[in-house]
């Protein structure tokens, strides 16, 4: 290669360089995750879970060659058949567990925070108040 030629492509690396240089200038590491506290309470399964966890041996037992999405499909049906009275021990159970982990989580907070909210209503008064 000439020394012509390769001028060429020195400058253009200088260039690059230069541009690499610029842009490391404002890159910051990627944030890290902060771990999550394992003493966190654990929320509880709903009611179809509930349900899903007592039929699936059953499924299992009927229909050996069903896979775990055939299995999932089964439960699903089964559960959308099933009436509002039927479905309604499973959904007992999940309440009763709710209030356990509603009351679980009110502890670890030290009643400092409140479950089910979307937001700090707090800062939705602060923001009415400059109005």
């Amino acid at each position: 290669m000439s020394p012509k030629e390769k001028s060429k492509f020195e400058d253009q690396a200088k260039q690059d360089t230069a541009r690499y240089d610029l842009e490391m200038m404002s890159y910051g590491p990627p944030v890290k995750r902060v771990k999550k506290d394992p003493s966190v309470p654990e929320r509880p399964p709903s009611g179809f879970f509930h349900f899903c966890a007592e039929q699936h041996p059953k499924i299992k037992a009927q229909h050996p060659s069903f896979g775990v999405g055939d299995v999932a499909k089964k439960l699903r049906e089964m559960w959308n058949n099933l009436t509002d009275s039927n479905k309604q021990p499973y959904i007992a159970k999940a309440n009763k567990l709710k209030e356990k982990y509603q009351k679980d989580v009110a502890d670890y907070n030290g009643g400092k925070w409140e479950l089910g909210g979307a937001g700090d209503d707090e800062d939705d008064d602060e923001e009415d108040e400059d109005d």
